[in-house]
């Protein structure tokens, strides 16, 4: 949610079952302003709460400069008061993503998981075993950072049109944004990952007939495997709302209001990945 609407679309997060005090609404906005201004951000999102056993990180994203992609910072607050730069560690791998220890709300606190050791197949298609044990000893801190960073760039998803692909090759957010419609809201080839495009720009535009070089080199949210079942759609028909729910990343929810400039995500959970979506289909 970016600091701008935080006002009006913290209602939203009823749709995901979660909310606010006011007085937290209060603490929030003010903390965050002051964030951006001592920070020196163009802009300020509040992406939301990763629960842990212990206490709950507060969790925002800064833009230095107009183009949202470009030198984006991550922070924490464990009070809604203070807040923490988290920074990209040195040495992270994807295999991360395969924790499943439960966040302690301790920055400091050091995670030690053995993921096992590591299989693939030899020529008669029969899983061998290949290579050491992978054990794996993690800051929290380095992996909260690592959390947001794979939340965003897997599980945010926006209406086609929310972002933009400047001629000098800016992702920016479009000010003339003024929403899709119901029908097309329903459908997941119209709305874009929150992130740079990892696709090439030439197969994005093709997948379209109505193609705007400006809107559609960024990656369609209708590619993520197993497609059409990584995101569940609902919708409120008394206001036309539609709410995108990652099943990746339980917890992560992206909305719309149907043709108006509303739109924004949220996350509430526990920073762990589904890694059994395909068994559940």
């Amino acid at each position: 949610m970016n600091l701008e609407n935080l006002h009006d679309h913290l209602p939203y997060l009823s749709y995901g079952f979660r909310t606010l005090t006011t007085e937290e609404r209060m603490k929030l906005e003010h903390s965050l302003r002051l964030l951006q201004q001592m920070q020196h951000l163009d802009a300020v999102y509040f992406l939301g709460k990763l629960e842990g056993l212990e206490a709950d990180y507060l969790l925002a994203f800064g833009c230095p400069s107009r183009d949202i992609f470009l030198g984006r910072k991550f922070f924490y607050s464990l009070n809604l008061t203070d807040w923490y730069q988290l920074l990209e560690p040195k040495d992270w791998c994807r295999d991360w993503d395969q924790m499943e220890v439960p966040f302690q709300g301790d920055p400091a606190y050091k995670v030690l998981q053995d993921l096992g050791p590591k299989y693939a197949l030899n020529e008669d298609l029969v899983p061998v075993v290949e290579g050491e044990r992978l054990i794996l000893n993690v800051k929290e801190q380095n992996r909260l950072w690592f959390v947001m960073n794979s939340i965003l760039d897997e599980a945010v998803i926006v209406p086609r049109g929310v972002l933009y692909h400047t001629v000098e090759g800016q992702s920016v957010i479009n000010p003339f944004f003024h929403g899709i419609g119901i029908n097309d809201s329903l459908k997941l080839h119209n709305y874009h990952h929150f992130r740079k495009p990892i696709g090439e720009p030439g197969k994005n535009l093709l997948k379209r007939d109505d193609c705007n070089y400006f809107l559609d080199v960024f990656d369609s949210a209708d590619d993520v495997i197993p497609k059409e079942h990584s995101f569940a759609v609902t919708r409120d028909p008394q206001r036309d709302v539609f709410m995108l729910k990652s099943l990746h990343w339980p917890g992560m929810t992206s909305f719309h209001r149907a043709n108006s400039d509303v739109y924004g995500f949220f996350y509430f959970g526990d920073g762990r990945k589904n890694w059994d979506l395909l068994f559940k289909i």
